[in-house]
């Protein structure tokens, strides 16, 4: 039984340094696209509604991600301190 809590406190950092890891790539992209009016600048229209489809899901994801994360971690606190 240890051997698992374990694991789950692995898995727990692992999907919250994922998470965060991801919102920040997704945002470094759009922060790198902005110009110097700070507007974002795409190639074209499909491009950019791609793009931001995208990048909405990869956020998703992202907070999906980070929450698991913090429920396995609660998880495994409330299995180990009993």
């Amino acid at each position: 039984m240890k051997k698992q809590s374990n694991m789950n406190l692995i898995w727990a950092i692992i999907f919250i340094a994922g998470g965060f890891f991801l919102r920040f790539q997704i945002n470094k992209r759009q922060f790198n696209r902005r110009n110097m009016a700070g507007v974002e600048e795409f190639k074209s229209y499909g491009n950019a509604y791609t793009i931001q489809m995208l990048e909405k899901v990869g956020r998703f994801v992202g907070a999906f991600l980070i929450i698991i994360g913090i429920l396995i971690a609660i998880s495994y606190f409330f299995a180990t301190h009993k």
